[in-house]
């Protein structure tokens, strides 16, 4: 987490339900946790081997707009009970204004889509990036050239970023 400050956002699922107790009792340690208390990054025992994600530091910019797209398409095919809401920190107040005309046109009016393209927030690149250059970088660092081998000599296999010694 080294560089990333210590409040950002990040694509969370919101049908994502791996809880921060089911994480802990499976020997992960909780790194990042909403203010709603949604766990976004655990890590395994040894805080290196692997690092899980419920949010999507991988999406691109319009990677989003596709989910609500979706989500709008299962609402008009009554799959879907509720108008899908805005994901949050996203759309700027001309991208809402565009899928509020949207939406009192739904049925007959095509998806917006090439006029949300350059009215879309990506919040969460620059600590995603971050996040996972840090991990490459100690990757790179500690890790053997030889496959068969983890790790490179004098690394502790139990704790490869030598930071558990007081725990």
């Amino acid at each position: 987490m080294q560089w990333v400050n210590t409040r950002f956002c990040v694509p969370h699922s919101r049908n994502n339900a791996i809880t921060r107790a089911q994480l802990e009792d499976a020997g992960a340690h909780v790194v990042v946790v909403s203010d709603e208390g949604d766990v976004h990054m655990a890590v395994s025992k040894d805080r290196f081997r692997f690092i899980f994600f419920q949010g999507h530091p991988e999406y691109d910019t319009n990677s989003l707009l596709k989910e609500y797209k979706r989500e709008l398409v299962r609402f008009t095919g009554g799959e879907r009970s509720d108008y899908p809401p805005f994901p949050v920190a996203y759309f700027n107040p001309q991208a809402r204004a565009i899928l509020d005309e949207y939406r009192e046109r739904l049925e007959s009016a095509p998806f917006p889509e090439a006029l949300l393209m350059d009215r879309l927030f990506n919040i969460w690149r620059d600590t995603s990036k971050s996040i996972i250059n840090n991990w490459l970088g100690h990757m790179y660092q500690i890790t053997n050239v030889d496959r068969r081998k983890p790790f490179m000599e004098g690394i502790n296999p139990n704790d490869p970023l030598g930071i558990l010694k007081n725990k």
